[in-house]
């Protein structure tokens, strides 16, 4: 094995994350400092700092342990789409870090670790007893003598479950609200196509609700440098009278109704027509080491670095199978972290690798990443060629960063709730949408659509038309962007 060490006289810095400067669209408010506490440590951020961001500014790598072998968890996507970051804010557990802003004074504890974050004692389940504990071995070990199962099953429900929830009524730090809401047509999804859907349904004369997770609308839009797409949109939305619903998670779809939470607001929004723009999915790569802190997915480190000035590393190693990992590796380059491979599992790569090349990063088609090492944190990544035999085809690059991606998928969990059919494609190798309810409406990237401004205004005028609004030229625009 080729081992390719760190430039002379240089070592990896013990801490990943630093602050940037000034991002254009970042979202944060530099002149406001917010404090707050993680496991008894005072840890400060910028306002509009989520509790991930701030903390993995400050150093912070780790940031949970795993259900059952307690391995180290770090940043994976910055999403809300991962379990990676789950913790307990203000004595309640269940918190996403990478969507919870952080407020002045808020108590930030970890969960699934026991007596620190740091030293967990049921480590040792993994480090000393993993081939004893393989995945199911409950099911097999426990299940004689029958008069023990209470005892088995008291240790296990202990050693399970991720967090308490105060038993009583007055130990909760906050309580929750309920609200009811009816509308015309409800929104999912706050990027470019959510934001266009609704503005045009809204400007028809419809009473419209959008909801986004994100503390502000932008999507995938906020993140790659077209921020300045979504931002118009957004006052275009609101001019138009839309309500819109920041920091807020559509739960479901139940006969019509889409329970909201938003902060400690429970909504019960009722809508005739429902337009879904939930976007896709990243995902990972399958290889050892893949889920120590350090491997995050290419989403989650534009993130990092557009919304929050957050640097996710200092010397990186990029493996994708798509463009999208190439244009993360260029814009890691472009804040300042040196990228020193790119595996491309494609044989042949478009303009972005040759621009990796002029940059003077190495691009190795046809390779994979096969092992991540480190002991708390990602510190060494190994590439092999896709169809090597010999292990001394093998490179390995010392680093503190894997940036993956293995492709996306439409995110269509709330589609197929509401009655949506999804239908497999072998090119594409994921599941797509097919057949929609007459009252549910997919835009975006969900719906595999290239111009999601187009597809958002479209689905937004349908949604319209069929509760009764618009006129002749709405309908006929409506027929233009059908037939594109």
């Amino acid at each position: 094995m080729t081992r390719l060490p760190v430039k002379p006289g240089e070592r990896l810095p013990v801490k990943p994350g630093e602050r940037l400067p000034a991002q254009p669209g970042e979202r944060l408010a530099r002149d406001r400092v917010v404090g707050f506490t993680f496991d008894g440590r005072s840890v400060q951020g910028y306002e509009g700092d989520t509790v991930a961001s701030a903390l993995y500014a400050s150093g912070q790598r780790t940031f949970s342990r795993s259900f059952k072998y307690h391995r180290r968890r770090g940043l994976l996507c910055c999403a809300g789409q991962c379990p990676n970051c789950i913790v307990a804010v203000d004595g309640a557990p269940g918190a996403r870090a990478c969507t919870e802003p952080i407020r002045e004074g808020m108590r930030v504890e970890h969960l699934n670790a026991s007596p620190t974050l740091e030293f967990d004692a049921m480590r040792a389940v993994d480090v000393v007893g993993s081939s004893l504990t393989p995945p199911g071995f409950y099911y097999k070990t426990f299940i004689r003598p029958r008069k023990l199962w209470p005892v088995y099953e008291k240790v296990l429900r202990h050693a399970a479950g991720l967090g308490r929830v105060a038993r009583r009524h007055t130990d909760r730090a906050w309580r929750t609200e309920y609200r009811r809401r009816h509308a015309d047509v409800l929104v999912v999804g706050g990027g470019v196509a959510g934001l266009r859907a609704a503005a045009s349904a809204a400007e028809l004369g419809a009473d419209v609700v959008l909801v986004d997770e994100g503390p502000q609308p932008g999507g995938a839009a906020a993140q790659d440098g077209r921020h300045l797409t979504a931002g118009p949109l957004e006052e275009q939305a609101i001019a138009a009278g839309v309500e819109i619903l920041t920091g807020a998670t559509a739960l479901g779809y139940f006969d019509g109704i889409v329970p909201v939470w938003q902060g400690r607001t429970l909504h019960q929004v009722r809508a005739q027509q429902h337009v879904f723009a939930t976007g896709t999915i990243e995902q990972p790569l399958v290889f050892s080491g893949n889920d120590m802190p350090g491997v995050m997915l290419s989403g989650c480190a534009r993130r990092l670095a557009a919304l929050y000035a957050v640097k996710p590393g200092h010397r990186a190693v990029v493996a994708t199978t798509s463009d999208r990992g190439l244009e993360a590796a260029i814009s890691l380059h472009e804040i300042g972290v040196e990228v020193a491979a790119v595996a491309d599992l494609r044989q042949q790569s478009g303009v972005a690798a040759e621009t990796l090349r002029k940059l003077g990063i190495e691009v190795l088609p046809g390779h994979a990443v096969v092992e991540a090492q480190g002991r708390k944190a990602v510190q060494k990544a190994t590439l092999a060629p896709v169809d090597a035999r010999a292990p001394s085809s093998e490179r390995a690059f010392d680093c503190d960063l894997v940036v993956i991606s293995g492709g996306f998928v439409p995110c269509t969990s709330l589609l197929c709730q509401a009655g949506a059919k999804t239908r497999y494609d072998p090119e594409r190798g994921h599941f797509v949408l097919g057949e929609l309810p007459a009252h549910v409406h997919a835009a975006g990237e969900v719906a595999g659509a290239e111009d999601a401004e187009s597809s958002g205004k479209l689905a937004g005028l349908e949604a319209a038309h069929l509760i009764g609004m618009g006129d002749l030229s709405s309908r006929q625009e409506a027929d233009e962007l059908r037939a594109r």
